[in-house]
């Protein structure tokens, strides 16, 4: 790896865990606070077991849930906003080409099929964190504590459903680029 490659990616690690980090707090902190406070310690585990679950699921559930085969319908609920503000986003993006114009997230058909694999993990990941939100706003909604289950709920959408689309929206435009590239 060149010294310049090595300068890439040592600002994209650090652009990147920024975005994580800031994304991580806004949303942990509410649904951290009210497991510690308010969640049985039995439920936490039966929903922490429940939820992680659904990372043994096979890409072959992703692809079946995904909303569509094009792009239009990821645009036009606004994937390409949410895209703007995420790890591997623009402004992420646009913040490393200032530095290093010739920078390109990937460049040939190798580099687009781990990002495929990666987009795959990602969505698993976020899966799993949703059925874990999904189920601690039930949770709280039983308990009478409704403006936990909204702020759950929100928090949900935000942080697990957006990123989800992301990744489905990620991977029809990686599948189209590799194809024409073949």
């Amino acid at each position: 790896m060149s010294k310049e490659s090595a300068q890439i990616k040592k600002w994209a690690t650090w652009y990147n865990q920024i975005t994580n980090i800031f994304w991580s707090i806004l949303n942990f902190t509410p649904i951290g606070y009210f497991c510690f406070m308010a969640m049985d310690l039995k439920w936490l585990y039966i929903l922490l077991a429940i939820s992680l679950l659904a990372g043994f699921l096979p890409k072959s559930f992703f692809d079946r849930i995904q909303l569509s085969q094009t792009t239009a319908l990821y645009e036009k609920i606004g994937i390409r906003t949410v895209k703007k503000f995420t790890q591997d986003g623009d402004f992420i993006n646009r913040l490393i080409r200032k530095k290093f114009p010739q920078y390109r997230l990937f460049d040939h058909n190798l580099s687009m099929q781990k990002h495929l694999n990666k987009a795959y993990s990602i969505e698993k990941i976020h899966f799993s964190m949703f059925l874990f939100f999904l189920l601690t706003g039930i949770y709280a909604l039983i308990r009478g504590e409704v403006w936990w289950a909204a702020i759950i709920t929100v928090n949900n959408l935000v942080f697990n459903l957006c990123p989800n689309l992301l990744q489905q929206y990620n991977r029809i435009r990686l599948r189209h680029l590799m194809k024409k590239l073949s």
